[in-house]
C-alpha cells in the first residue's frame, strides 16, 4: 500500500477519475446522504440543560472535542476520499464504530480506489459491469488480499492429475485447460477445474519433450527429431495435424513461436527458424558446442541455453550471435527471457538473473541441491523445479527464497508454470501437480 503522501502527490488524476462518479452523482441516487449520515452518528455534541444539573451553583459542559464526529462533519466526497488512504484492516474496524461510519466504509468507490492503489494489483472488470455498478469492489479487494496472503504463506490446495503412463516432460495451461506432453508419446488435454482428461493426441513416434500453444495452433517437439503443428481452433472437439517439420538430426528439446516464426532447438547443437505459415526452414543458427536445451523468442531476438554452459543472444533476422552470457559453471537446462531480463537454471544448482543488454549477472539464487531443470518468472516471482524433487518460489527483485514445496513430487521435476492463482508442475513420477492458491475465491476479474 502506498503512503498517503505519495498517493496524493503521484495519483491526483487517478483519484479525480475515481471520484468523478461520486461527485457528479445525483444526491437523490446516493445510498445515503450527508444529512442521513449525521442523523446516524452517535457522537453529536451534547449540552446539558438545567434540569440535568443537581448543583445549581456549579455548571459545566462536557469536553465537546472528543465527541465531535469529524468524518460526518465533512462533505461526503471528502470523507470518502480520506478513507481511501486507510489500510484494509483499519477500514474494516471503522465500520464497527457507528452506523454512519459503517455506511461510508462500504462505499464501492472507496474500495475501488484502495484496490487500484495497490501496486501490481490488476483487474479486468468489463466496462459494462463498471457502468452498471455490478462490480463488488470490496469483495474483489478481500479476495485479492487473501490471495496475496496465501502466496506469502505458501497455502494452497493440492491435487494431482493422473493419466500418463510415463514421465511428463512439458506443460502449458490457461484458465480453462492444462496441456501436457509425455514420454508415453502422447499429448493430453485436461479440464483445469475438474481435472478430467478430455483429449489425447497421438502423432509423435517417441517422447513429447516440449510444446507451446495459443488460440490458433500448438507446436510440439519430440525425441523422434520432428516438430508437429496442430490446429487449436476447435480443441474441445478435435486437434488435427496441420504439418510436420523435419530438419533436426536429433531430439527437439525446446520450442517457441510468435505470429511469424517457429524457433526450435535440438540435441544436435543447432537452432532452427521456421516460417509459421508454410513450415519452411528459413535458417539454422550454429554456435553452441553442446545440446541446446532451451530457447526463447522475444521481439526478433532469440535466447538459447546449452549444455556447453553458455547462454547466447541471437538476432533472428540475421541469424548472428549478438553476445554470450558467461557465468554458469556447468551445463544449462532452462532459460526464460522477457525482453529485459534473462533467467537461467543450471546443473551447477543455481539460478542466475542477467541484464539482457549488458550480459552481466545481476544476482545468483542458491537453494536447490541438484540440477535446476525448469523455471518460470513474471514481474515479481520466479518459480523453479529441480531434480532435487522440489518446487521453489523466489523474489525476483531480491533473490530471496519465499516458498519451498518439497513434498509435491517423488521424483525429478521436469516442468513448471504458474499464474496469479496456480502453480502447475510435472515430473518423472508421471503426475501433474496443481497447487491452487485461489481455492473457494472469486477471481473472475482479478488478473
Amino acid at each position: 500500500m502506498k503512503s498517503p503522501k505519495s498517493a496524493i502527490l503521484g495519483s491526483k488524476s487517478r483519484f479525480l477519475k475515481i471520484f468523478t462518479k461520486v461527485i457528479n452523482e445525483d444526491p437523490g441516487n446516493r445510498t445515503i446522504s450527508r444529512r442521513q449520515l449525521s442523523a446516524l452518528s452517535p457522537t453529536k455534541p451534547h449540552f446539558p440543560n438545567v434540569s440535568e444539573v443537581e448543583d445549581e451553583g456549579f455548571f459545566t459542559v462536557e469536553d465537546l472535542t472528543s465527541r465531535i464526529d469529524f468524518l460526518i462533519c465533512l462533505p461526503y466526497e471528502i470523507a470518502a476520499y480520506i478513507l481511501v488512504f486507510v489500510d484494509f484492516q483499519t477500514l474494516c474496524k471503522m465500520s464497527r464504530v457507528s452506523r454512519a461510519w459503517y455506511c461510508i466504509s462500504r462505499d464501492n468507490e472507496i474500495w475501488r480506489g484502495m484496490y487500484t492503489l495497490n501496486e501490481g494489483w490488476r483487474h479486468n472488470v468489463p466496462r459494462e459491469v463498471t457502468l452498471t455498478g455490478e462490480a463488488d469492489w470490496k469483495l474483489m479487494y478481500k479476495n485479492r488480499f487473501i490471495l496475496s496472503l496465501r502466496w506469502e504463506k505458501g497455502e494452497c490446495e493440492k491435487r494431482y492429475l493422473k493419466g500418463h503412463s510415463d514421465s511428463v516432460y512439458c506443460i502449458q495451461f490457461d484458465e480453462h485447460k492444462i496441456v501436457t506432453g509425455s514420454r508415453d508419446k502422447t499429448i493430453k488435454f485436461w479440464d483445469i477445474n475438474t481435472g478430467n482428461c478430455f483429449q489425447t493426441l497421438h502423432g509423435h513416434d517417441f517422447s513429447v519433450l516440449c510444446l507451446q500453444y495459443d488460440n490458433y495452433i500448438m507446436v510440439s517437439g519430440s525425441s523422434d527429431t520432428t516438430i508437429i503443428v496442430w490446429d487449436m481452433s476447435n480443441y474441445n472437439q478435435n486437434v488435427p495435424q496441420l504439418r510436420r517439420l523435419e530438419g533436426h538430426c536429433a531430439g527437439v528439446l525446446d520450442i517457441c513461436f510468435d505470429d511469424y516464426h517457429i524457433v526450435s532447438c535440438s540435441k544436435d547443437s543447432t537452432i532452427k527458424v521456421w516460417d509459421v505459415q508454410t513450415g519452411e526452414c528459413l535458417r539454422t543458427l550454429v554456435g553452441h558446442r553442446g545440446p541446446v536445451n532451451a530457447v526463447q523468442l522475444k521481439d526478433n531476438r532469440i535466447i538459447s541455453a546449452s549444455g556447453d554452459a553458455l547462454i547466447k543472444l541471437w538476432d533472428l533476422e540475421e541469424g548472428k550471435c549478438i553476445r554470450d552470457f558467461v557465468g554458469h559453471t556447468r551445463g544449462l537446462a532452462c532459460v526464460q527471457f522477457d525482453g529485459k531480463y534473462v533467467v537461467s537454471g543450471s546443473n551447477d544448482r543455481t539460478i542466475k538473473i542477467w541484464d539482457v543488454e549488458t550480459a552481466q549477472c545481476i544476482r545468483t539464487l542458491e537453494g536447490h541441491t541438484d540440477l535446476v531443470r525448469t523455471l518460470h518468472f513474471d514481474n515479481d516471482k520466479i518459480v523453479s523445479g529441480s531434480y532435487d524433487q522440489t518446487v521453489k518460489v523466489w523474489d525476483l527483485k531480491t533473490g530471496k527464497q519465499l516458498i519451498d514445496f518439497h513434498e509435491g513430487h517423488t521424483s525429478w521435476v521436469f516442468d513448471v508454470q504458474f499464474s496469479l492463482t496456480k502453480i502447475v508442475s510435472t515430473s518423472q513420477d508421471q503426475k501433474i501437480l496443481v497447487m491452487d492458491f485461489a481455492d473457494d475465491l472469486d477471481t473472475r476479474y482479478i488478473i
